[in-house]
């Protein structure tokens, strides 16, 4: 029989984890004694020894010396960069390349023929792949041919491509849907060279217009053509946009054709984003609806050199999003949502549309909204506010929208009006309110502006920021006047813009501005101009090996203050979930019961496996987080939503191996506050942990361990004891 030191010295050299029979076990504090009883019917070398319990990192400073050394371990814990870039994957941590986007719009499609019957081809499939990765086209119907016989497309894809040498390979599949879901192959056109697309030196040229054949599946005939622009290049690490947002609510009255004192036509903005509320009118004759009208006036004022990336429309409310053509090879993962805040929430009246996407790896989300109407409704609208903020999901479906974007522009008719005390609006009030309008002394009345008020009592729009207001208010204003205001309602700031972001991130506010000579409505528009920074950090392609070393995140404290009550005694029984795309699994700390105040020591959180690797990428990334309260009859109550900024970390293993950052977030639900989560928080660079413990979280622990009762209604005592 071997000895404990035997299998102890085996284990080591194992990676920390020994396997009896089929079940691994993870060489930790775990013990489950139904294993160990199982075990013992069949062989007695199979038990679990408290001597083989290992620690997984094992340190000694020298004196005199600030460097950590190291010793053999399980975990092959690393402190020192210049040994870190010598090592597995160190090449990755050290990549300071930026990735090459390649940006391939499908404008049109002629000529397509089904292969056996040799008819037209109604709504087609379009899928663009470069080398291993692919996209779809979004559903189209009824799809219409101008006099030319060309099918209008209008869809773009982007890549990011490791390799821009001579493998990276560029392909257009065009399919036909068929009966039962399945596809039929129209044609392709494969093999074209993306290093074609790119200067020598990786800078960006665009290819232009240009018709593309489609050739059958078996490659002898034309079976189509289509028209594709297509551009690409490697990005400046960090780059300065402009951006023009603007809102109107347009009255239900068709607006003018000229919109050029309000939005800009002088090409001066890389990104335009217009919303509009009560945008209902009858279209002219050449238009199926005023939705499809509006955007056709907002594309005609702009220019050629904008694009329209996306629309979305619910009820009245529209909103669109265009770039200039400079920019279009930047943009991923565009996504849209919208919310109905109306009667039953049915009437999409009121609401919000939302539209996020990323330029190059800042991501930005607009949300244009429409609130509760009317004096004395104030509270209607805080609670507008709160339904889209914790509502309305896009992007990373598990978080709110205000937690995992690193710009958030919200505007529209937000309807918050002049409270001068009470909710009637009588002649004299409203006397003096326009006489000070008259003489421009905006500030003696915007200390009754219910936003301004309720935004400082952060009970709407918190985080958010909004600039100095130098203009009149924009309602309510008689049809065909500049400033003539209706004397049966009181004139109020209806119509913002606002804007929050993520930490360590800014944006810079050029212009907030009304345009008072739009006289079709009874509201005046509003632009707001800004400058904000993007970054295109470095890749991180990540690819597993023999001892698949990674970063990861250790917390050597955890404590939340003032958490939401959940349960009916007034208090919750909360526990952390780390989440989001740079982590490679989602992790979960351990259950505190009946508090509101938390406090998790190390053990108690399991270290974070982050699938980043260049730390330049790394400096500019954060985790999500999900505070909730555990329910063992669903999946719990969310209690706050954080982001946690892994800068300070990176900042802090830059100076020393025992660096350690110190954070402080807040949570929020709902847009509003929801307490605090603080901290400390350190980088190591070791062996993926997951390897070396199997048990990820506490329901897979359940599962493994072979909790009886897994699937079925669990104990929170059970829970807690396996937790």
């Amino acid at each position: 029989m071997q000895t404990a030191q035997v299998k102890m010295q085996k284990l080591k050299e194992k990676g920390g984890k020994l396997k009896f029979g089929k079940i691994p076990l993870a060489a930790t504090n775990l013990h489950l004694p139904h294993m160990r009883k199982k075990n013992k019917t069949k062989k007695k070398t199979h038990r679990v020894l408290p001597e083989l319990q290992i620690q997984e990192q094992q340190t000694t400073t020298t004196k005199g010396n600030s460097t950590l050394q190291i010793a053999r371990s399980s975990s092959g814990l690393t402190f020192d960069p210049d040994e870190i870039a010598a090592g597995v994957n160190g090449v990755k941590v050290t990549n300071t390349k930026r990735p090459c986007r390649v940006s391939v719009s499908i404008l049109g499609a002629k000529n397509l023929k089904r292969p056996k019957t040799g008819s037209s081809v109604k709504d087609p499939v379009f899928k663009v792949r470069i080398d291993h990765a692919s996209q779809t086209s979004k559903e189209m119907r009824n799809i219409h041919k101008n006099e030319d016989g060309v099918m209008a497309v209008n869809q773009t894809f982007n890549f990011e491509v490791q390799d821009i040498k001579q493998t990276a390979t560029l392909s257009v599949y065009v399919y036909n849907k068929a009966l039962w879901g399945m596809e039929e192959s129209l044609g392709s056109c494969i093999g074209l060279n993306v290093a074609n697309f790119l200067q020598e030196n990786g800078a960006g040229r665009e290819e232009g217009t240009k018709w593309y054949d489609l050739l059958s599946k078996d490659c002898k005939a034309l079976s189509g053509k289509v028209l594709l622009h297509i551009g690409g290049g490697i990005a400046d690490p960090e780059q300065k946009i402009t951006t023009f947002v603007g809102t109107w609510n347009v009255g239900k009255t068709r607006p003018p054709m000229e919109l050029s004192s309000w939005i800009p036509t002088n090409n001066a903005y890389q990104i335009v984003a217009i919303g509009a509320q009560e945008c209902d009118y009858q279209p002219q004759k050449a238009f199926a609806d005023c939705g499809k009208e509006w955007l056709q006036v907002l594309n005609t004022n702009l220019g050629f050199r904008y694009k329209l990336i996306h629309a979305i429309s619910r009820g009245q409310m529209r909103l669109a999003i265009f770039v200039r053509d400079d920019v279009v090879r930047a943009l991923s993962e565009i996504d849209s949502g919208s919310l109905a805040t109306g009667v039953g929430h049915v009437m999409a009246n009121k609401g919000g549309v939302a539209i996020s996407f990323k330029l190059w790896d800042t991501s930005l989300c607009f949300i244009n909204c429409h609130f509760a109407a009317h004096m004395g409704h104030c509270q209607t609208r805080n609670s507008n506010y709160r339904e889209i903020a914790g509502q309305l999901r896009i992007g990373y479906p598990r978080m709110e929208i205000l937690n995992q974007f690193h710009y958030v522009f919200w505007f529209g008719d937000l309807n918050y009006r002049l409270d001068l005390g009470g909710h009637g609006e009588k002649k004299r009030p409203w006397q003096r309110v326009v006489k000070a309008i008259e003489a421009g002394r905006y500030n003696e009345i915007l200390q009754f502006d219910e936003l301004r008020r309720e935004r400082e009592a952060s009970r709407v729009l918190y985080g958010f920021k909004e600039g100095e207001i130098n203009f009149p208010p924009t309602f309510k204003v008689e049809k065909g006047a500049l400033s003539l205001y209706n004397k049966r309602r009181m004139p109020a700031w209806c119509d913002r813009i606002l804007w929050r972001t993520l930490p360590g991130h800014s944006v810079k506010l050029t212009s907030y501005v009304s345009t008072p000579t739009m006289l079709t409505s009874d509201h005046k528009p509003v632009a707001a101009t800004f400058t904000i920074t993007v970054h295109a950090l470095p890749s991180s392609f990540s690819s597993m090996d023999e001892e698949d070393k990674r970063w990861h995140i250790r917390f050597t404290s955890m404590r939340a203050k003032n958490l939401r009550a959940s349960d009916i005694n007034g208090f919750s029984d909360p526990y952390i979930c780390f989440e989001g795309e740079n982590i490679l699994r989602e992790t979960r700390s351990k259950v505190k019961v009946r508090t509101l105040n938390p406090v998790w020591n190390p053990k108690e959180l399991r270290p974070l496996v982050l699938r980043t690797f260049p730390l330049q990428r790394l400096e500019k990334e954060y985790v999500f987080l999900r505070v909730l309260d555990y329910n063992y009859t669903s999946n719990g109550d969310t209690l706050g939503y954080a982001v946690i900024p892994l800068a300070q970390a990176v900042q802090a293993f830059n100076r020393g191996p025992n660096g350690v950052a110190h954070f402080k977030v807040g949570l929020l639900h709902h847009g509003l506050p929801a307490g605090t989560l603080e901290g400390g928080i350190q980088l190591t660079w070791e062996i993926n942990i997951l390897k070396r413990r199997p048990f990820d979280n506490n329901e897979s622990m359940m599962r493994k361990s072979g909790f009886k009762n897994f699937g079925r209604i669990l104990t929170k005592r059970n829970f807690l004891r396996h937790s």
